[in-house]
């Protein structure tokens, strides 16, 4: 990677101190400001992503134009980047997807509130994409891909420095769930830079891929919220493992493409070490892709649902159970629990108890403590009748929880 004209005054472990510098920013100020301030409180943790790199460059006497680096760029380039960063983008989804069916704690984490702060808000198009597209791609760029890359210029392997601001840029976004999706996101904007030295081409695909995505997220908001779903809560209750195994398969499938997007894009950007082996790479991954998908659409075709309802009720006396759910078991076998609960505070405590038609106690288990609240379990139920509780915990009176109840033979 090309060196900068002052690259003495700065080492690899620089770049990990500015790196914990930068989230510590983000975990105890710009968490706090998104909090009090809503989407006015991300414009102004990003801005504050684009003082520190400039005042990292100022302080160690760095060149602006050489630490964030802006050229002109070819028709190739851009191909290229969009091919990589658009396979990557693909192989993010799916990674999503497996995260949330092999990981259902991850469907708790910050990205379901952080979804109802920015969409919640009934905020303007315009607003949103600058503060969602447009503030990211220039100050997380001018963090990531300008000062703390900065540190790693000195490196010889190039694909260490991809690595390694890959992962970082995964750690970043303080999420379980989408923390293979943007370490690859970091690990392709990465590679543009340390094979170009051009921060505008990182920045634009950047910009590109939160358009795209918070674009969508906008208008299914808009179309939600206009149907009277209170805070998206049917949209989101419908995070759960079986959700995503359930879309799993058709991810795949379209994603066997993505591969040969991504030798496609690195042949463009890098063409002199380019290997035609790398397409057929390309093509064996595709094939496992495929094959992938067919052997979990014919598992998901095996499933039976034994319960699938929606319901709403106001909680009158706290401490106390809902109405039952109540199924019938037909055949005996392992089966899986999901239950979702939405539009009730973090603090609030609840927990599911099945019981059967004799009153026995077969399964009982705390909800997540967050405003979007899981519990999945997987239990073995013998053939009868059985009936599902949400029991509403101290505190919960006043409280009008929407549950979403799936239950499934596996």
């Amino acid at each position: 990677m090309q060196q900068l004209t002052n690259q003495q005054r700065l080492k690899p472990w620089m770049g990990f101190v500015l790196f914990a510098v930068t989230v510590a920013f983000l975990f105890f100020i710009g968490s706090a400001m998104q909090t009090v301030w809503g989407v006015a409180g991300l414009v102004a943790t990003e801005a504050g992503f684009l003082i520190i790199a400039i005042a990292y460059a100022l302080i160690f006497r760095i060149p602006l134009k050489e630490m964030f680096p802006i050229k002109k760029f070819t028709f190739k380039d851009f191909f290229g980047a969009a091919f990589l960063v658009g396979g990557g983008v693909s192989f993010g989804m799916i990674s999503i997807l497996i995260v949330g069916m092999l990981y259902p704690a991850s469907l708790n984490g910050s990205d379901v509130k952080a979804f109802e702060m920015l969409y919640g808000e009934g905020a303007g198009f315009i607003f949103m994409m600058f503060a969602i597209s447009l503030m990211p791609a220039i100050c997380e760029e001018a963090i990531q891909r300008g000062a703390i890359i900065a540190n790693f210029r000195t490196i010889k392997k190039d694909w260490v420095i991809v690595l390694i601001m890959g992962l970082f840029f995964g750690l970043f976004h303080l999420s379980a769930l989408r923390f293979i999706n943007t370490a690859i996101m970091g690990a392709c904007l990465s590679y543009i830079v340390v094979k170009k030295n051009n921060i505008l081409l990182s920045a634009i695909m950047h910009f590109s891929v939160n358009f795209l995505s918070s674009s969508y997220s906008w208008f299914v908001s808009v179309i939600l919220n206009g149907s009277g779903n209170r805070n998206l809560s049917e949209q989101v209750a419908q995070l759960t493992p079986e959700a995503m195994k359930s879309a799993l398969p058709s991810y795949l499938f379209m994603g066997l493409a993505a591969p040969f997007f991504i030798v496609l894009g690195l042949m463009l950007l890098n063409p002199v070490k380019h290997k035609k082996i790398r397409f057929l790479f390309a093509g064996i991954v595709t094939a496992i892709m495929f094959v992938s998908g067919v052997a979990i659409a014919a598992t998901s075709l095996n499933t039976q649902t034994v319960v699938k309802t929606n319901m709403s009720y106001t909680i009158d006396i706290e401490n106390s159970d809902s109405s039952p759910v109540e199924f019938n078991i037909a055949d005996e076998g392992s089966y899986s629990v999901a239950v979702v609960i939405m539009n009730v505070p973090a603090e609030s405590q609840y927990s599911v108890r099945i019981e059967k038609a004799n009153g026995k106690v077969v399964s009982n288990g705390m909800f997540t403590s967050s405003a979007f609240k899981t519990y999945t379990k997987q239990i073995g139920l013998e053939p009868g009748d059985y009936r599902l509780y949400i029991v509403n915990g101290f505190g919960t009176k006043g409280e009008k929880p929407a549950v979403s109840v799936q239950i499934n033979k596996i």
